[in-house]
């Protein structure tokens, strides 16, 4: 048995670093069956991976530019799609390789995802389709998502409550675009702020005491 002086156990498989605190194991008489994944054979997995997508990133984009450049300088279409690269890259990097809820990386993924939109609608030409019908289908998208994963985790569902009123606030943004004329089509805009506020109010509503319980866990009301 191998022993970690640090967390106090004992440890019955081959393994040399202890698997919760990662300090080196002493003292092995015995060897057994490895009873602990290894994760950071994993994460060198990943991380190798993302380097080279960060690598190849760099090339493609930095050949695209000179292209452009040598061949098509009164027309700068390399910035399209460096764009669509870059925001791949982040979405990689954040919502893939880090440890984070799921109903963030839905949160993150739709204002990436709204975000290139917008720069593409500007680049081809602004006739505002990017924040007019976009804008509101993705809220809508992302509240059926955080449907979902309250209905998959239901043990836990109410902690996708906050996403939901996150949902509902940026459901709001549209509204004082089309109050400032940056919104001109007013239907989609009000039927995503209307349908997140009624999935909200169902939360409430069927939730009940978790529900509550919830939001004086998140907001100490």
């Amino acid at each position: 048995m191998a022993y970690c002086k640090h967390c106090e156990l004992e440890i019955s498989d081959n393994t040399k670093i202890c698997p919760f605190c990662q300090n080196v194991l002493k003292n092995q008489e015995e060897k057994g069956e490895d009873w602990y994944p290894d994760i950071r054979m994993k994460k060198k997995t990943y991380r190798f991976i993302l380097q080279i997508f960060f690598f190849l990133s760099i090339v493609v984009c930095a050949c695209m530019i000179m292209i452009n450049w040598i061949y098509y300088p009164e027309v700068l279409w390399s910035v399209l799609p460096t764009g669509i690269t870059c925001y791949s890259w982040f979405a990689i990097r954040y919502c893939i390789f880090n440890n984070v809820n799921a109903g963030a990386k839905i949160m993150i993924e739709m204002l990436l995802t709204q975000v290139l939109l917008v720069f593409i609608d500007w680049w081809i030409g602004y006739t505002g389709w990017s924040l007019n019908y976009a804008l509101p289908a993705l809220i809508l998208i992302a509240d059926g998502a955080i449907l979902i994963l309250m209905v998959v985790n239901f043990m836990n569902w109410q902690s996708y409550l906050l996403y939901q009123i996150q949902l509902l606030l940026l459901s709001l943004l549209p509204g004082i675009l089309y109050l400032e004329q940056f919104i001109v089509k007013p239907i989609p805009t009000f039927l995503a702020m209307g349908i997140s506020l009624i999935i909200l109010l169902g939360t409430m509503i069927f939730g009940n005491t978790e529900a509550k319980d919830e939001l004086l866990r998140r907001f100490h009301i």
